[in-house]
């Protein structure tokens, strides 16, 4: 289920001609951006002594390995090694692995599986990333990929948990058990509930005095959490895609994106925005880890 599948890596405006390294179920990738723009995704690998490529340096177009110059064109193949004889062949199984990639709403994703199949799936289609400012953080952690996943949707947890960040900006459950309203997707699992208006005076002038705040859960399978909070005029959006690294550990990258919110002092909104995301992933991961 997890593989065949698009993977986030990073913005678009992030990727330069510079080598990026990342490890995705387990397979090491470098990724970077080439002169004309278009991406090249490889394996982490030097076939010649396996050591990684990412150790090494971009000529242009190529990646050289650092520890004995060869080097590995956007293909996989290699097209020189530094040691041979003038009149040597490089042997055709010189060769490494290749990705698919795609720019897409303005971020890089990565398919991990079947390369023949990468034409045949499509990434995660939220518009909002291409549209909305945002803000991003990725962390990897000691953790199970199923509950980190749920995490985000989990609509108990944020009274309790998160009671020193959000308190009552979102709102609070009271209704007991709430109804969600839920809904099986071919793709995923959506929801829509209410969240009860307890937000401060300074809240209730800026965001609104309505006696309770629309709340949209949904997941994408097999790795993307949404939590849209929708105000009257403004609306938060924070998503939360998660994916296994190794045996152990997952990485878990959260994208907030607003609305309205500040709309007059970008600067700062970024500014807010980072640093409540960041307080309220680093709360989370205390339970997760």
């Amino acid at each position: 289920m997890l593989t065949n599948k698009w993977y986030l890596v990073c913005p678009s405006d992030e990727l330069k001609n510079e080598i990026k390294q990342y490890k995705i179920l387990g397979q090491e990738i470098v990724l970077f951006r080439n002169p004309d723009n278009t991406i090249t995704a490889l394996e982490d690998r030097c076939c010649h002594r396996n050591v990684n490529l990412s150790l090494g340096y971009l000529d242009n177009e190529r990646v050289v390995c650092g520890y004995h110059g060869w080097e590995y064109d956007k293909t996989g193949s290699c097209v020189k090694i530094p040691s041979q004889l003038p009149d040597d062949k490089i042997p055709p199984t010189a060769k490494i692995k290749t990705y698919p990639v795609q720019d897409f709403n303005k971020w890089v994703w990565v398919f991990i599986g079947e390369p023949e199949k990468a034409s045949k799936v499509q990434p995660t289609d939220i518009p909002e990333m291409n549209e909305w400012p945002f803000t991003y953080k990725a962390y990897t952690i000691k953790a199970d990929l199923e509950t980190t996943a749920e995490s985000l949707i989990d609509p108990y947890h944020i009274a309790y948990v998160h009671r020193n960040s959000i308190k009552s900006f979102m709102g609070q459950i009271q209704e007991h058990p709430a109804d969600f309203n839920l809904k099986i997707l071919d793709d995923g699992v959506e929801g829509f509930y209410k969240r009860a208006n307890v937000g401060t005076v300074a809240e209730k002038t800026y965001f609104g005095n309505e006696e309770n705040i629309g709340t949209r859960i949904r997941f994408y399978y097999p790795n993307i959490s949404r939590l849209e909070i929708r105000f009257k005029e403004r609306t938060l959006l924070i998503l939360e895609h998660v994916y296994q690294v190794d045996d152990e550990h997952v990485n878990m990258m959260q994208i907030t994106l607003w609305k309205n919110i500040f709309p007059k002092f970008p600067a700062f909104a970024k500014w807010f925005m980072a640093k409540k995301s960041e307080k309220i992933v680093t709360e989370d991961i205390d339970f997760l880890a």
